[in-house]
């Protein structure tokens, strides 16, 4: 399974991505993102944006950005993250020189 192993910002809304398997591939969020969706477009404030992170299935995401109810019915603050899997579908191969 590939995995994100670290991430860099390029600009906003653009995430470089290591993969386990030595590949490095751009993201473009605006290309997979619905900015009109409740949490996607906090995604796209800049301040939030650079809050991505790493997580250890590989996925990148951003702490305490969505919600979900918990079994009492209250909403409870959760992590806002994009699969690995995803990431690499929907993202162009990056030459070992080029910074894009």
């Amino acid at each position: 399974m590939k995995k994100i192993i670290d991430i860099s910002f390029k600009e906003p809304y653009k995430i470089l991505c290591y993969f386990n398997n030595g590949e490095k591939r751009l993201l473009d969020l605006k290309r997979i993102l619905d900015p009109q969706q409740k949490y996607a477009k906090k995604v796209f404030n800049e301040s939030i944006f650079y809050r991505a992170k790493v997580g250890d299935f590989g996925e990148i995401y951003w702490d305490n950005l969505a919600e979900i109810k918990d079994l009492d019915g209250k909403y409870i603050p959760c992590e806002y993250d994009i699969s690995p899997e995803l990431i690499y579908s929907n993202s162009i191969p990056v030459e070992e020189n080029t910074t894009q």
